[in-house]
């Protein structure tokens, strides 16, 4: 039995829906910024006229909306959450799938050790993450090219796609980690949803505060900064924390995953 083919045969309907969710997206997005560009004056006032706070969640804190790049990161802000509820489905299905759907005793006494398939798990769904951030830097190119926008922004679309990446290997990464912590699948999934919203909070407070030091080392959604981003400067402080934390979250989920009852739910 191929437990990878196995699981990317799983994996692929969820991920067809997410995707279609992320071009629905991406196309509206890029549509809506031709009259939001073409009174852009208008806009950044109105904007300006917002309270801070309401700036904060929405986005649009600290960006120049009355350019494309600066509407753009504020979509992608939204395609990060997107990707972020996404990837956390993958990681907690490699891990608790087989004790919801009550089939562990078919694939945990095949002559393989639980990490070994627990990798195999991870890696399909780690392939679909990939692809799916992959195709942000497609539908964004075709978007454009649907209102005809003058310039390139190549280099914009995959400097925010990787970002989308990094962030969503961590999500992905903890939410296997906290499947695999808890004895009940439910209880793990509605800790991984969770960890999305404290995480996304954390980064309304960090767009609040004028001077928000370290918080931003506390949310993966501050990692890549809009404004950075948009002048082509990544922190490799970020990438390589995205890293650390990946591959401490895969090591403590192994690690429980090893010890955990599979019968429980």
């Amino acid at each position: 039995m191929n437990i990878f083919r196995r699981e990317f045969k799983f994996g692929l309907k969820p991920f067809f829906f997410w995707t279609f969710g992320l071009f629905a997206l991406i196309f509206a997005g890029v549509v809506k910024s031709t009259g939001v560009l073409s009174d852009g004056a208008f806009m950044t006032e109105l904007i300006g006229k917002f309270p801070r706070i309401v700036a904060a969640v929405m986005g649009m804190a600290n960006i120049d909306i009355s350019q494309f790049d600066g509407f753009y990161a504020i979509l992608m802000l939204y395609v990060s959450i997107l990707t972020a509820v996404y990837a956390t489905h993958p990681g907690r299905n490699a891990v608790s799938r087989e004790s919801v759907d009550r089939t562990y005793e078919f694939l945990f006494t095949k002559p393989r050790s639980r990490s070994f398939i627990l990798g195999r798990k991870l890696l399909a769904a780690l392939l679909f993450l990939t692809v799916f951030a992959a195709l942000n830097l497609l539908f964004s190119s075709l978007a454009v090219r649907q209102i005809d926008l003058q310039g390139d922004y190549s280099g914009l679309f995959l400097r925010f796609s990787i970002a989308l990446w990094f962030i969503g290997i961590v999500f992905f990464s903890l939410s296997a980690m906290l499947s695999a912590s808890f004895t009940s699948a439910e209880h793990g999934a509605r800790a991984g949803n969770l960890a999305v919203l404290g995480a996304y909070a954390l980064a309304v407070v960090y767009d609040l505060l004028e001077h928000p030091g370290a918080l931003r080392l506390l949310t993966p959604f501050r990692y890549f900064l809009n404004t950075e981003l948009i002048d082509s400067v990544v922190q490799p402080l970020y990438i390589g924390l995205c890293l650390l934390l990946t591959a401490a979250f895969f090591a403590v989920a192994f690690y429980r995953f090893e010890r955990r009852d599979l019968g429980a739910l």
